[in-house]
């Protein structure tokens, strides 16, 4: 460098110029085909980038699904406990039914006795009546003196 800075100024230039340019290509033949290879990398992270938008996609539909039938799910399981709570009140109320039918039973047949002891008592009716007119006139008011007054007078 120092014998073409004596020869002349304008030649340090070009040999600056040329010097950087060797150095210049020696670092392309080590970055280029580092470059080419991040290109095909780049390449690769697209096609990686899209199958995974697609695959996250199928993923959000897939959970929208799952959402969805967690939903009915629960809205059906909800369903049949309702279902259930009614069919287990309908069983309490059948059972309480049973229950009054039975002890009606017995009451049937006490109310069938009393029926046929009325209508047997109601044949007598007009002759029972009879008998107490007549012994409500007989001992009526009047004390057991009295009518023994009332009889010798009228003897």
């Amino acid at each position: 460098m120092e014998k073409v800075k004596s020869a002349s100024q304008a030649l340090v230039a070009i040999l600056k110029w040329a010097s950087a340019m060797l150095q210049y290509h020696e670092l392309l033949k080590i970055v280029n085909p580092k470059r080419a290879k991040v290109a095909e990398m780049n390449a690769k992270l697209a096609v990686v980038r899209a199958s995974l938008k697609e695959k996250r996609e199928k993923l959000a539909a897939v959970v929208a699904k799952i959402d969805a039938l967690e939903a009915m799910f629960k809205e059906k399981k909800d369903l049949m406990e309702s279902l259930q709570a009614q069919i287990d009140d309908c069983y309490k109320k059948l059972d309480r039914a049973n229950k009054i039918i039975a002890g009606l039973a017995g009451e049937k047949t006490r109310w069938t006795e009393t029926v046929a002891k009325l209508t047997n008592d109601y044949t007598f009716l007009i002759g029972n009546c009879l008998v107490a007119a007549g012994m409500v006139a007989y001992s009526g008011a009047f004390s057991a003196k009295y009518r023994q007054e009332l009889e010798e007078e009228w003897r």
